[in-house]
């Protein structure tokens, strides 16, 4: 791979479009040539493929005066973008709904846009035109945008929301490339694991009082929560309650999960101790695939926790699917997503299959589906939750991603989540507690982050600078000019 750019430099965004046409061990040179001249973008983008010349000599009319410094920026990249897939076309023909906007959030440069003084149909003109985004995902984007608004606006200014992190899972996904350890090495650290974070509950109710903040939301995540046993996620419920001030608490959710951990003991704990929403989740409903990917529960059993959860009395259960699962057709997710919405969720997730550096997945010869067959999953979703008028309200993208598609949240119009929007949008302080977690203090447009250790028994060894971590919070306000106690 050799991609040379003159006159402006966009390395990341080369690499990752030049990643969804060509594989790295291709030979292929990429040579590029920018140029702003009487208020026109000029790109000429060469490619050689095999000894033969691809090029693709792309005009677009722009003019900088009055824009910000960012979207400069962004129509700058935008250009060597598209001129690089318009030539890389020539070669092979590749469906990009997005077109080239890449960045985790598309419904953030839909805000930017109307933030900045378009108009909705201007801004809807000023994506199509610069990313050649496809109808479908625009008309997604600016729903997402919509829906996430009315949520966005009710954050309170001294709020934050809590995330708990449980690193343990009972077996490793063969895609998974989150921060869990199998419980069958690290369970031997289970018990101590959670004495400790009760002690960082504990400093963190301080820290809150201190920063003259309330708590919005709590959301414990992991891994799988419920790999703790009944007693365990007692233990830390009842922290959270003694400790948290939890009357201005609009969701707590726990992360469930995977149907094999789930009993009824675990979700009644859950209930008396505070949690009204929660998320079971089967990402996919054929049980071979389950089988294949590492999943030791069935649909059925899915089913079973799903009916105890709703007798238990939660009244808010979220479902994650997994679209483009090895092996998986687009008639295998949509009998996956039709099953699920029997149910009646309040709350339906669709991911886009994406395979991390960490994921076992990466180490086999196991094919993915094509982008032409995920993106028909998508559609078809997009489609069924219309229907059952259930609407987009978070939304977010990853690198690696199959056919540089998206994961999107939908939702019941009364049930969405306020946890996923404020960590997507990241308009919100984060503060989080227990393995692999990651604060995010949020002071007006700057964001800075405090991460903490991964693993169970690094966590438990160097609990000390677990506690100063969160002292850093406090220095971290104070830099920024906040009052704090």
């Amino acid at each position: 791979m050799l991609i040379i750019q003159n006159g402006y430099n966009c390395d990341y965004e080369m690499k990752l479009f030049y990643g969804l046409f060509f594989d790295k061990d291709e030979d292929i040179s990429v040579y590029s040539n920018f140029e702003y001249k009487d208020k026109k973008i000029n790109v000429y983008t060469e490619i050689i493929c095999s000894g033969t010349a691809y090029f693709e000599d792309y005009y677009f009319p722009f003019d900088t005066d009055g824009k910000s410094e960012r979207l400069i920026k962004k129509v700058f990249t935008a250009a060597c973008t598209k001129s690089f897939c318009h030539a890389a076309r020539e070669i092979k023909n590749i469906n990009l709904p997005w077109g080239v906007m890449c960045g985790i959030r598309p419904a953030k440069n839909v805000r930017s846009l109307l933030e900045d003084g378009f108009n909705k149909e201007e801004a809807y003109k000023f994506l199509k035109d610069v990313y050649e985004v496809s109808d479908e995902k625009l008309e997604l984007a600016f729903e997402v945008a919509e829906n996430e608004k009315a949520v966005l606006s009710g954050i309170g200014k001294k709020s934050v929301g809590i995330y708990i992190g449980i690193p343990f899972c009972p077996t490793r996904c063969l895609y998974c490339s989150f921060v869990s350890t199998d419980m069958r090495v690290s369970g031997k650290y289970m018990d101590e694991f959670v004495d400790k974070l009760v002690l960082e509950i504990e400093k963190t109710a301080k820290i809150i009082k201190k920063m003259n903040s309330y708590i919005e939301s709590i959301y414990i995540g992991g891994g799988t929560p419920t790999s703790l046993s009944a007693a365990q996620l007692t233990k830390i419920f009842d922290a959270v309650k003694n400790n948290f001030d939890l009357s201005r608490v609009k969701e707590y959710t726990l992360e469930a999960g995977r149907a094999d951990t789930i009993t009824r003991e675990k979700l009644e704990a859950a209930k008396k101790g505070g949690v009204d929403r929660i998320s079971i989740n089967p990402q996919t409903m054929n049980d071979f695939t389950l089988k294949k990917v590492g999943r030791v529960h069935t649909s059925e059993m899915f089913k079973d926790c799903y009916k105890i959860a709703r007798e238990v009395g939660f009244k808010v259960i979220n479902t994650d699917l997994i679209a483009g699962l090895p092996g998986e057709t687009p008639e295998m997710f949509k009998y996956s997503l039709d099953e699920v919405i029997k149910l009646k969720p309040e709350n339906i997730t669709v991911h886009s299959m994406c395979v991390k550096r960490a994921a076992n997945l990466r180490m086999t010869d196991t094919r993915l589906t094509e982008a032409e067959q995920m993106n028909e999953m998508l559609s078809y979703t997009q489609r069924r939750m219309k229907e059952e008028n259930m609407v987009p309200y978070y939304m977010y993208r990853q690198k690696n991603i199959s056919g540089n598609l998206e994961n999107v949240g939908y939702s019941k119009k009364d049930c969405m989540s306020a946890y996923n929007i404020s960590i997507m949008e990241e308009k919100q302080t984060i503060i989080a507690l227990g393995g692999g977690g990651s604060t995010k203090v949020v002071m007006g447009g700057r964001i800075e982050r405090i991460f903490n250790f991964k693993n169970p028994d690094e966590y438990i060894r160097r609990f000390d600078e677990i506690l100063k971590k969160k002292d850093e919070i406090l220095e971290i306000l104070k830099r920024g000019g906040e009052q704090v106690g």
